[in-house]
């Protein structure tokens, strides 16, 4: 009668089980790195995912108390129409933080500085006129209040992960939402074609990076001049725009108070969607008396012709190639207004010749 048991010649042995485990190893690799070099090939590239765990890494990098940080706050603008990197080259190194955050105004951040005990640097704080201004609806406060107040909770595990996942996200094609399997059977199915590839994405340095060519950009316009003609809330009655101008004022002032500095700043728009803002926000009425209230220095892209003659493909947002020089050009208007303006910048800036 036949054994029913197996001999030990018919068992596997752990030698060549590990072999099985190391072709599997090799074949998944084989194949996940067959899928990276195609996305990459359709021109995907990686993308650090935007958390409010990021922002609180750089915003953690403000807080150094030695008054050479020059915090950026602001809306997606700021994110893809200033470079840090040339930034603090054109501000004699000194260290740029990009707090901005999109779609948000950028109130909740500098009330978040000028309660921070340890800022002492100088802030550019840009003036989207829907975001800045308007009183409805309050999305585009509550966001960077939620980001502000996860960072004062934050946890050293809830930073160390974050910074972990970075170098591998700003590596990695495959680990975009775009490319996930579920998504792109979902966009097959329902486009018949594979998913196109984003034309932005965000660096290590929060920076973020609008590539417009190729894209079809007339819904695009048509998307920011809808969203800033009404989605953005209403203009602020009288007594609540002299209360918003005071808020700020405050604000200022106690920043000033440590030895920092606030400058704000109109990015450059183009077509309908700058016709909305100068109307909808007229100059004289918003952005002069804005100045004049906080005593601040103010630089708008209608002042400075090298800036002006920008233009914004969809309206709203720089394209990657030209957000250097507009960069370039505007920390070249700032180093032109620094001296005797604001003492944060003097030791940085000395050294340099200030251009004509």
């Amino acid at each position: 009668m036949r054994s029913s048991t197996f001999s030990s010649s018919e068992t596997p042995t752990s030698g060549s089980l590990g072999r099985v485990w190391w072709v599997a190893l090799l074949v998944a690799g084989v194949l996940l790195a067959g899928a990276e070099l195609g996305w990459r090939r359709r021109g995907f590239q990686p993308s650090v995912k935007d958390t409010p765990e990021l922002w609180s890494l750089a915003r953690a990098e403000a807080s150094t108390g030695d008054g050479r940080t020059v915090a950026l706050l602001g809306s997606s603008r700021f994110q893809v129409g200033l470079v840090p990197e040339e930034l603090s080259k054109a501000l004699g190194g000194a260290r740029t933080v990009q707090l901005s955050i999109n779609g948000s105004s950028s109130l909740p951040m500098l009330e978040d500085l000028a309660a921070d005990e340890q800022f002492r640097g100088l802030v550019l704080c840009e003036v989207s006129p829907t975001l800045f201004f308007s009183v409805e609806p309050t999305e585009v406060r509550t966001r960077a209040g939620t980001y502000v107040t996860q960072h004062r909770h934050r946890t050293f595990v809830a930073d160390w992960e974050a910074a972990m996942r970075v170098p591998v996200q700003e590596r990695l094609v495959l680990l975009l939402s775009s490319v996930q399997p579920k998504s792109v059977l979902h966009h097959v199915l329902v486009n018949r074609s594979l998913p196109a590839p984003p034309y932005s994405r965000t660096l290590a340095n929060r920076q973020q990076q609008s590539n417009f060519e190729g894209v079809d950009l007339a819904p695009l316009r048509q998307l920011w001049e809808q969203r800033h003609q009404s989605a953005h809330g209403k203009e602020p009655e009288l007594a609540e725009l002299d209360a918003l101008l005071e808020r700020v004022s405050s604000l200022v002032q106690r920043i000033r108070s440590r030895g920092g500095e606030v400058v704000f700043v109109r990015m450059v728009t183009s077509g309908g969607l700058r016709s909305i803002e100068d109307t909808r926000y007229p100059r004289e009425q918003y952005w002069d008396r804005l100045l004049q209230r906080t005593g601040s220095r103010g630089i708008t892209f209608e002042d400075v012709p090298t800036l002006a003659r920008f233009e914004c493909p969809e309206g709203s947002h720089l394209d990657y190639r030209a957000a250097p020089e507009y960069t370039r050009l505007l920390g070249q208007e700032l180093v032109r207004q620094a001296p005797g303006a604001w003492p944060i910048l003097g030791t940085h800036l000395n050294a340099q010749e200030t251009p004509p």
